[in-house]
């Protein structure tokens, strides 16, 4: 150890040079063991947080469809009951409001209340932007009905040009229970179908504008 004497004013001072790998002959083998520890904890650390990441956004079912229509129109189909009866189903009306009923039945011969009735419950809307459902009431003998009490529905609307708008719909709340499995793959084909009704629905109206125009 060299213990060199420096001057200061009326003080003097003693500084250390210490040669580590005289007090330590292994110092930079064990530096280097230590900062693989940490890589590795890092990269652990990463590797749960991206699995949980994934776990998460796994319980979210995404569609997106663009369809050509104005975002106006489109609104009107999912917030009115003229419009939800043109896609959804013959038997459909809504109270627009947050806590208010969507309701549909698919049975032409039904009614609405009935025991083959679907409910959904507006939770909450940005309008012609985003509304979200979910199914509170289900028809007699639904085989998905306690995984879809778990779930709900988001839809957002975004134009892409004055006579163009994305959809997306966005299921939450599926789970890996063998029930929600299930109902996610019916959903999936579900999901399809409505839009590609929905789709037909909007060309049938914006025909029948052009052919008053005429």
């Amino acid at each position: 150890m060299n213990r060199p004497r420096k001057r200061h004013g009326d003080q003097e001072l003693i500084s250390f040079s210490i040669d580590i790998k005289k007090i330590d002959p292994n110092f930079h083998l064990t530096v280097s063991r230590l900062m693989i520890r940490h890589l590795i904890f890092v990269l652990t650390t990463s590797l749960i947080f991206v699995v949980s990441a994934f776990a998460q956004e796994d319980t979210r079912e995404v569609f997106e469809v663009e369809i050509n229509a104005s975002v106006d129109d489109i609104w009107d189909a999912f917030t009115t009951t003229e419009g939800l009866k043109s896609w959804v189903a013959p038997l459909a009306d809504i109270d627009f409001k947050v806590g208010g009923k969507w309701r549909a039945n698919y049975n032409k011969e039904g009614a609405l209340g009935d025991a083959t009735t679907i409910v959904n419950t507006i939770l909450c809307y940005d309008p012609k932007r985003m509304i979200s459902l979910k199914a509170t009431g289900f028809p007699e003998g639904f085989e998905y009905e306690d995984a879809a009490k778990e779930m709900w529905s988001v839809f957002y609307f975004t134009p892409v040009s004055d006579s163009t708008t994305k959809i997306k719909v966005v299921g939450l709340g599926y789970n890996d229970s063998e029930q929600s499995k299930k109902m996610r793959t019916y959903f999936k084909a579900a999901n399809k179908y409505s839009m590609d009704q929905l789709i037909t629905a909007l060309k049938k109206k914006q025909q029948t504008t052009n052919d008053g125009n005429q």
